[in-house]
């Protein structure tokens, strides 16, 4: 078996160290059938595009205007060569131009004393600010003129998942968000985000008093969750308004991109099954609207958005909220709320071991136990078939793989064990976010279908 890969670059820095011919030829050495490119795009912006949306656009610096031909010829030889191109570097947040998305309204979280303010992260932009789609709509046109593609990715924005209150800024917190567009929001689709707030705040209460008798001798199912809903009718709403906004924005995003062009395709990322729901993203609900999804499959400890490292952090802290409840416990009790397992992990201690322990003074480490072989071929199969599940057909279920954003790097060991996982549970196609040399880029060629 092999995969269809698709490879995408951060930045248009390659140029810099490629010929546009010697770059594709290595894309297609390894079998890959599309590029896919996350670079800001060297494009003068059409103001008359933007009138809409109220937000003057600023042009590129030069560090990346410089690259505007080289974009263009890369586009253009790849279609020749019949290679798919996407580009990720339309998302607002990815402009690069902070005086531009510092205008969108940022994510409001709901802290513990009960009062509200804006998260401080560089990618904070609330789903529900109706500029924020506005301005995507012009960034698109305005792309789309000068360097047309096959289709676009979108990656957020996204509700927290995250349970460290002071993880990233409070981008990723999960009691958000509860500012005025998601208030808007929230009476257009027949909810009141004051009662949706004060469930949140339940919850979050909730798990500060977990307690050893609340959690021993629990085995949570699907009724389980079912009777907390009903005793809290408020709480599933507030599920039920992440779920339907964060749908609403992406139907609005995906005939945005139609609007273009009908074979346009647009891919929509997500976090990984286990913490999708928790974000607004139902995998099921949002295929009804994008060509394919985009479902991370990111796994590292430390950084940021890594399976691993979210594990441990909703462990930490509500060990620090419990101290009297034991961590073999609660790692019980948080795999039986994502649904996912680590194995061979029931303390604190046993993840530490994959990451160097002066690694709080880096932001990148190479040592670190490899996580084992059996989270591979159950865990990361286990994720496979749920995010397959839920689409239903896995020609559109291209997952982003990467090996670190900060934290443990994976090993190229860890990398084919990760995809080997993958395909054993029915993973077809994937989206390679990448090294272009050494041994990663060894596994990418082994892995693919040429």
């Amino acid at each position: 078996m092999a995969l269809d890969t698709w490879v995408m670059v951060p930045g248009w820095e390659f140029l810099d160290r490629y010929t546009v011919d010697a770059f594709l030829d290595r894309l297609q050495e390894a079998g890959a059938r599309a590029g896919a490119f996350g670079g800001t795009p060297p494009v003068e912006p059409d103001l008359a595009l933007y009138k809409e949306c109220g937000i003057e656009p600023l042009s590129p610096p030069p560090q990346i205007m410089k690259y505007a031909s080289g974009v263009a010829a890369t586009l253009e030889k790849a279609r020749e060569r019949g290679m798919g191109t996407y580009l990720y570097g339309a998302n607002p947040h990815m402009s690069g131009l902070s005086e531009v998305y510092n205008q969108l309204s940022r994510k409001v979280v709901l802290d513990v004393d009960g009062s509200l303010k804006e998260v401080e992260s560089y990618w904070g932009a609330c789903v529900n600010c109706p500029r924020f789609l506005s301005f995507y709509r012009a960034r698109l046109q305005d792309t789309y003129r000068h360097f047309p593609c096959d289709g676009f990715l979108n990656d957020g924005p996204e509700f927290g998942y995250e349970i460290d209150r002071g993880f990233m800024g409070g981008n990723w917190d999960m009691f958000c968000c509860f500012g005025p567009c998601c208030a808007r929001k929230a009476g257009e689709l027949g909810y009141d985000l004051k009662a949706l707030q004060e469930a949140a705040g339940r919850l979050r209460g909730w798990f500060r008093n977990l307690g050893p008798g609340v959690l021993e001798g629990q085995e949570a199912g699907f009724f389980d969750v079912f009777d907390l809903l009903l005793a809290d009718a408020d709480l599933g709403d507030w599920l039920r308004f992440k779920s339907e906004s964060t749908e609403s924005y992406v139907q609005a995003l995906c005939a945005t991109v139609k609007e273009l062009g009908p074979e346009v395709q647009i891919g929509i990322g997500s976090r990984t099954a286990a913490f999708a729901p928790l974000t607004g993203y139902n995998l099921g609900h949002i295929a009804r609207h994008a060509d394919f999804l985009l479902p991370k499959l990111y796994l590292w400890m430390g950084g940021y958005d890594g399976l691993y490292g979210t594990i441990y952090r909703w462990v930490k802290t509500l060990k620090e909220w419990n101290p009297q409840v034991s961590e073999e416990l609660l790692f019980r009790f948080v795999y039986r709320l994502f649904g996912v397992e680590l194995p061979g992990v029931s303390t604190l201690r046993d993840m530490t071991r994959h990451i160097d322990p002066d690694f709080p003074k880096n932001w990148l480490t190479y040592l670190g136990d490899p996580f084992p072989d059996e989270f591979y071929s159950r865990t990361v199969a286990s994720e496979t078939r749920k995010m397959i599940r839920r689409v239903g057909d896995a020609s559109r279920v291209r997952p982003w793989v990467c090996t670190h954003h900060g934290g443990r790097v994976l090993t190229p060991q860890e990398l084919h064990l990760l995809l080997a996982g993958a395909e054993q549970a029915g993973l077809t196609t994937y989206l390679y976010y990448c090294n272009l040399e050494g041994g990663e880029w060894e596994v990418a060629r082994r892995h693919a279908s040429r």
